[in-house]
């Protein structure tokens, strides 16, 4: 088996958190005939400058690294004094089911209980049945499913799952 190193940084660089998310969100924005045109504000086609605005206003964003490789990210923003909001979890599709996004989501717990947070939440698609199943191992309850508000989506076709998890 090939040795390789493993880590996770803090990611400042806005290009290298937009290219993850627009590969890892691709598959599904084609599974909802989300477009550039029709949601340029969908993950698959977010550009950098709103994930620099992102950054800006106190989004925290880790990236988890293979050798030289950034191949997944995620992070979290504060909602209020003990409860943080986990964002933008995304594993590159080549790289997927490696364990990459349980470290990501354990190293961000932990900064987030750094900072005092008791608990987290994350919102995921409803129909992603498989995505929540995973959530739910990762010792996350579902708490409530509620609309989606997309900008530029006049009728987004699914609702968010709002999940929590006590740290």
């Amino acid at each position: 088996m090939e040795e390789f190193v493993e880590n996770i940084v803090e990611l400042h660089d806005s290009k290298i958190i937009t290219g993850i998310l627009n590969k890892a969100f691709l598959a599904f924005a084609q599974e909802y005939n989300f477009t550039r045109e029709n949601a340029p504000n969908h993950l698959a086609y977010i550009n950098d400058d709103i994930i620099k605005v992102w950054l800006d206003n106190g989004l925290k964003m880790y990236g988890y690294r293979i050798d030289d490789k950034i191949i997944g990210c995620g992070g979290y923003s504060y909602q209020n004094d003990q409860k943080c909001l986990i964002e933008r979890l995304a594993t590159l599709p080549e790289y997927r089911n490696l364990g990459a996004g349980t470290k990501l989501m354990g190293y961000i717990e932990n900064r987030v209980k750094d900072i005092g947070g008791k608990m987290v939440e994350i919102h995921v698609t409803d129909k992603n049945k498989a995505l929540r199943e995973w959530y739910k191992k990762q010792g996350y309850l579902e708490i409530r499913i509620e609309k989606v508000n997309i900008p530029g989506i006049e009728k987004v076709p699914f609702k968010a799952c709002v999940m929590t998890k006590e740290l």
